[in-house]
């Protein structure tokens, strides 16, 4: 008993001397910064997916509309309302397929198309002109999006997006993953700072209805990819299109995620003890980085 006793003792020296532990403070998940003449084109890709993801987390500056998008009115099935409908997403999907995929029916159908078969049939300039309304008076968006959020946008649609039918089914499951390649690849890149070994440190619901990795990863495996590869609008979360993760990086961390738990797992000795010297796995409620806007994903050294 002495002797694991001591051994405990040891442990938890270890860790209060080590510089980081799973589960920064809020602040640690605010974007970096980055001067715009010093972004390479990935970096724009990247930005531009989080602006397909949420522009108006992305892009500090901009405008949040409160009304209907104008051309929300010309479909009946999604009630949201608001901001929501502004976002590329909710229209397009989280697999650019809009109604011919994952929003093909459910609470998100709106019965408009996706932009992965024009992104790849229309050049930049074209898929900017779109975004200015200039086919469309109604999907003008320059009263909240910049020039150059418009440009990092089209960047994304043209070079950005991929075809998710190859590596998810209808039904969720996926085309390949290997669980093993991915859970080395998660410890590697999302364990430590951010996500925990469990992947439950940051709780994007509440308390009352948790949401964690697991619960992304199986629920909306496209999503998933999406915010790996794309990173999370207003925080520091790495960038798969800047890291050049592959797409069988992606889907083997994304089988692996499937196999975490989507609950908070129940504390045991060695994380009750860490807990008496405020150490250990931090649980972040409702996104640590809610009060955080901008893009700065963290780069790879």
């Amino acid at each position: 008993m002495k002797i694991l006793f001591t051994c405990l003792f040891a442990f938890i020296f270890t860790i209060m001397s080590a510089p980081m532990i799973f589960g920064s403070d809020s602040d640690d998940y605010a974007p970096m910064k980055y001067e715009r003449e010093n972004m390479t084109e990935t970096m724009r890709i990247s930005r531009g997916g989080q602006l397909y993801d949420n522009w108006w987390k992305t892009s500090a500056d901009v405008e949040k509309p409160t009304e209907d998008h104008p051309l929300w009115k010309t479909q009946t099935d999604n009630k949201r309302s608001g901001y929501s409908t502004y976002r590329c997403k909710e229209c397009h999907g989280w697999d650019y397929r809009g109604k011919d995929g994952a929003y093909s029916k459910g609470s998100h159908y709106t019965g408009f198309k996706g932009v992965y078969e024009a992104s790849q049939k229309m050049s930049i300039a074209e898929l900017e002109g779109v975004l200015r309304g200039e086919t469309n008076r109604d999907h003008n968006f320059t009263k909240f999006l910049s020039q150059e959020d418009i440009a990092d946008l089209a960047l994304f649609q043209k070079h950005g997006t991929i075809d998710l039918m190859k590596l998810v089914n209808t039904d969720t499951s996926l085309v390949g993953g290997d669980i093993s390649e991915g859970s080395s690849f998660f410890s590697k890149n999302c364990m430590t700072e951010c996500h925990g070994p469990t992947g439950t440190s940051i709780n994007f619901g509440t308390e009352e209805r948790p949401e964690f990795i697991a619960t992304v990863a199986n629920k909306n495996p496209w999503e998933f990819i999406h915010k790996v590869r794309a990173g999370q609008p207003g925080t520091r979360m790495s960038s798969g299109i800047i890291n050049n993760w592959s797409d069988e990086d992606i889907v083997n961390m994304l089988a692996y995620s499937q196999t975490l738990p989507t609950e908070q797992p129940k504390a045991g000795l060695i994380d009750q003890l860490l807990s008496m010297f405020g150490l250990g796995e931090k649980e972040h409620v409702g996104n640590a980085h809610t009060e955080h806007r901008g893009f700065g994903p963290k780069l790879e050294q």
